[in-house]
């Protein structure tokens, strides 16, 4: 059996919640079927929100910058959702390294255009040493940094946009906020807007295949051990480069000339009997390790989190594949490493849980290009995504690439003439050559 739908969207997390919400807002709910289809069971792609007691932690997007994501920002006043101030914006401890980075940062930031193409570790072993080079890269918290494709501008650019290192820039005076009932509300907000207005969600509906027909598409699921076909006349997907290399598209070739990578990210969280690191100063505190848990973050009085990325981020995956206790001995012995116990064992540990996200962040290889915001298939099929944009692994770029999908299929709507006592609204598609 063949279901058909006016508009499918692939993807339920900001990005496509974000399309189906504007198309309906543009007046397309009215006259024409909106389906959302999603792999998972429930919305919010890389937006995932567990609650610790009174406490929200976030194992995928956690903070905002009003001043680096406007739109982002805009969305959560309209929300009326709560925010609060992020304070993971200083480390405190290792002031001297931290000083001398920013210092050895801010030297170098003006000789980044005489090497266009080296990587930031050739870049700064070029003025520095290569010991040297290692060194600060290692203190900038951010594996990625030492990967042979990031590039002395794209190094900075990374620097610049995250609370933790943006002190080693001219971002030192950025605000960061959270939202303190987690991002979770914000997605179900935004889906019950589009239920409201019509719009249906197809959850568990994994996409294996579409092809132009006619002037429609088609489109085959996987749901339940079943396979199910959706016959659609537009089709936006909202999911990221890796997804959409698995798909029959040939994609980037058909679809842009640049390429794409990701990096892997990894969250560990733990709870312990005893709350002791606000004892010891850290509550709301975040420490930089020389190790493998690289950023650690006190969350109050409530938990612990590490947060790490590219090869430590690897690290900690292979340690859960080993078991649990593995895992659970490493993270107990480079917190020992890491903390000032004084020669005292860590307290019982007395929860935890763990994220691993195989494509945490994707992104465009040619960073000085201009990257259209979304693409287009010859077929016609959209496709957005943070990763086409320079907020690359941010929710704002998911929301700018909403924004110009929506554009785009809006671009084919001609709006209807007036009628007395009607509002003006949006008409059927005009028909479009298979």
């Amino acid at each position: 059996m063949t279901n058909y739908s006016d508009i499918c969207i692939i993807g339920a997390g900001i990005g496509g919640l974000t399309c189906a919400t504007r198309l309906i807002n543009a007046g397309l709910g009215r006259h024409l079927r909106i389906r959302v289809f999603d792999v998972n069971g429930f919305v919010g792609g890389r937006i995932q929100s567990r609650k610790i007691d009174e406490e929200v932690a976030e194992l995928g997007a956690a903070r905002y910058s009003p001043q680096l994501h406007p739109h982002f920002q805009e969305l959560m006043q309209d929300s009326g959702l709560p925010h609060a101030v992020y304070p993971f914006t200083d480390v405190v401890s290792q002031e001297r390294e931290q000083q001398e980075l920013k210092e050895t940062l801010l030297s170098l930031q003006p000789m980044v255009k005489e090497h266009p193409q080296e990587s930031f570790l050739d870049f700064l072993s070029h003025y520095l040493g290569a010991d040297e080079a290692i060194r600060i890269l290692e203190a900038t918290g951010y594996d990625a940094l030492q990967l042979p494709i990031v590039t002395a501008a794209m190094a900075y650019d990374i620097i610049k946009k995250h609370p933790e290192t943006q002190n080693c820039t001219e971002n030192a005076g950025n605000e960061w906020r959270y939202a303190t009932d987690g991002y979770g509300e914000l997605l179900e907000q935004l889906k019950r807007q589009a239920q409201a207005a019509g719009v249906e969600f197809r959850l568990e509906h994994r996409l294996l295949s579409l092809e132009k027909s006619g002037a429609d598409h088609l489109l085959a699921f996987s749901h339940q051990g079943e396979i199910q076909m959706q016959r659609a006349h537009h089709v936006i997907l909202a999911i990221p480069p890796s997804a959409m290399m698995g798909l029959n598209m040939d994609f980037p070739a058909t679809w842009s000339p640049f390429q794409y990578d990701s990096l892997p990210l990894f969250k560990g969280f733990l709870t312990f009997e005893k709350k002791w690191f606000e004892c010891m100063g850290l509550g709301d505190k975040m420490l930089m390790a020389n190790n493998p848990l690289r950023k650690i973050y006190f969350k109050s009085d409530k938990y612990l989190l590490f947060y790490t990325d590219s090869k430590s981020a690897t690290y900690w995956r292979d340690s859960v594949e080993q078991g649990e206790e593995i895992y659970l001995e490493r993270v107990r012995s480079h917190l020992e490493q890491a903390l000032p116990l004084n020669g005292q064992p860590l307290p019982p540990i007395q929860s935890h849980f763990y994220k691993h996200w195989p494509h945490g962040v994707e992104f465009y290889l040619e960073p000085e290009a201009k990257h259209p915001t979304a693409l287009v298939h010859p077929s016609g099929i959209i496709s957005c995504s943070d990763a086409y944009t320079s907020h690359c692994g941010w929710m704002e770029g998911s929301l700018i690439s909403a924004h110009h999908a929506c554009e785009l299929l809006l671009e084919r709507f001609k709006p209807l003439p007036d009628e007395p006592g009607c509002d003006d609204t949006l008409a059927a598609p005009a028909a479009e050559s298979a």
